[in-house]
This record gives C-alpha cells, sequence and structure tokens, in this order.
C-alpha cells in the first residue's frame, strides 16, 4: 500500500511540475504542491475505502477546490466520494460532477425460472 501511495505521489508531484506553468502561471510552486497533496490525499482515500465502487472516480484540484469526475453505481456511492473530498484537510470547496451509471454486474440477480 505504502508503495502504490508513493508512486501516486511521485506521479502527481512530476505531473504537476511539467504541466503546471503552463496551465496556471499565476500560482506559486507552494499552491501547486499543495494542490498535488490534496488530489492524491482524496484519491488514496476514495480507493482504500471502498475499493470496488470508488476506483472509477477522476479527482482534481485548483485552489483547494476539488472536482469529481467519471462514474459510480449508485447515488450512495457518489455522495460518499463527495463526504470523503469534503473531509480530506485543505478541501475549500467540493465540485460533485459524477455519474450515476449501474452496471449490469452491479444489479442483483433475479431467476426467470
Amino acid at each position: 500500500m505504502m508503495r502504490l501511495l508513493s508512486a501516486v505521489v511521485m506521479l502527481v508531484l512530476a505531473v504537476a511540475m511539467v504541466v503546471g506553468p503552463a496551465a496556471a502561471a499565476d500560482r506559486s510552486v507552494g499552491e501547486k504542491i499543495d494542490d498535488a497533496k490534496i488530489t492524491t490525499a482524496v484519491k488514496t482515500k476514495l480507493t482504500t475505502d471502498r475499493v470496488k465502487n470508488l476506483v472509477d472516480v477522476s479527482v482534481e484540484t485548483n485552489d483547494g477546490v476539488v472536482r469529481l469526475t467519471g462514474k459510480v453505481p449508485t447515488a450512495e456511492d457518489k455522495f460518499e466520494a463527495e463526504r470523503i473530498a469534503r473531509r480530506t484537510n485543505g478541501v475549500r470547496e467540493v465540485r460533485n460532477e459524477l455519474r450515476v451509471e449501474s452496471s449490469p454486474s452491479a444489479s442483483p440477480k433475479t431467476s426467470t425460472k
């Protein structure tokens, strides 16, 4: 688990350093790193809380505002993802743009006998 977390942190920091200057030249390196830490923390919490339901959630952070996109199987999962993001240190606001899309494997199977 620590290897995964370390890899995610390194990836996020590398992307922030390469893409960051072009995307937001008016932001300091410290602000970009803070956003990368928030993004990493939210992603880690989402994948360790309920792996099967929240792994298709993308997280972006800009100035402490977290944007959740992707799909989840239930409205409860959408609410849970937002709750997890809001409880993460440094988050000022959450924009929950998740779509609820039930997959065939997520719905209970019924007998046709």
